[in-house]
């Protein structure tokens, strides 16, 4: 099976299990990407494996799944928001455990350990902001705002592989292009202005700013991981989704682009 051909069944059935989970419940969506939190986070530490630093996965899948699902409860819930201050002694507790590990690198370690959560779980918590968009849950805005993030990736592949010429970070990544870029950006745009018709809930002018945002952030993501991915020597962050590669690899424009959603509706 050709690699687009591959590419296009995993989107196929990646795209329908986040739909289905975004439109059936709020449980629903959180427990996918709960396990979305779980994977990446798995897949980080994965990476970096080969560096001389001992990750305890402990304290980072704790702090991971409380930021994740705690902010979640935090909305649905109506859980008080000081219970969120559970986190202090939780990030304590990465300093003090490091003392009895003896190990030459704790400042790595602990660097690393706490770097898991913040780069995965952290970000994809801002979704719940979008999710409870109004105060109570729905679909509507989840739902636009990944149709964007899979239009940018969508429009950067295929634009990209049919008129890709110039480089846009041979450094980090030499297969994108600014065509492919450029091509992302034409994409999420459209993409805004489907959401505005279909979806509603915010203005044009709202849908037009989040659409350029994920078009930019998204492609900030995606080199930022790739060049997470060249400072351990990795191609892919992982294998679940086949012609994808991993977790990491899916959702690297959404850990950049949600907190920035998030922040644009919050403040303007």
């Amino acid at each position: 099976m050709s690699n687009f051909w591959q590419r296009t069944i995993t989107g196929l059935f990646f795209v329908v299990a986040i739909v289905i989970g975004l439109w059936w419940h709020p449980l629903a969506y959180m427990a996918i990407f709960a396990l979305v939190v779980l994977l990446g986070m798995y897949e980080f530490i994965r990476m970096l494996r080969g560096l001389d630093v001992k990750i305890r996965w402990f304290w980072a899948f704790l702090i991971g799944l409380f930021l994740y699902v705690g902010s979640f409860f935090f909305f649905y819930a109506q859980v008080p928001a000081r219970w969120l201050v559970v986190i202090v002694p939780m990030v304590g507790g990465v300093f003090l455990s490091e003392l009895y590990f003896r190990n030459k690198n704790s400042l790595l370690n602990i660097a690393t350990t706490l770097i898991t959560p913040l780069y995965v779980a952290l970000p994809l918590a801002f979704l719940h902001h979008l999710a409870f968009y109004g105060g109570e849950y729905g679909y509507h805005l989840l739902m636009g705002f990944f149709l964007m993030v899979w239009a940018n990736d969508s429009g950067a592949y295929v634009i990209g592989s049919l008129l890709g010429r110039h480089k846009l970070f041979p450094s980090v990544s030499p297969a994108k292009s600014w065509e492919g870029a450029v091509g992302g950006f034409v994409f999420t745009i459209v993409a805004g202005y489907f959401s505005y018709y279909v979806f509603g809930i915010l203005k044009l002018i709202d849908w037009i700013v989040i659409s350029s945002l994920i078009a930019v952030l998204g492609t900030y993501g995606d080199l930022i991981e790739s060049m997470l991915k060249r400072s351990v020597n990795i191609k892919d962050s992982g294998n679940v989704f086949p012609g994808h590669g991993g977790v990491l690899d899916r959702f690297d424009g959404v850990f950049f682009s949600a907190p920035a959603v998030s922040c644009y509706l919050l403040f303007c």
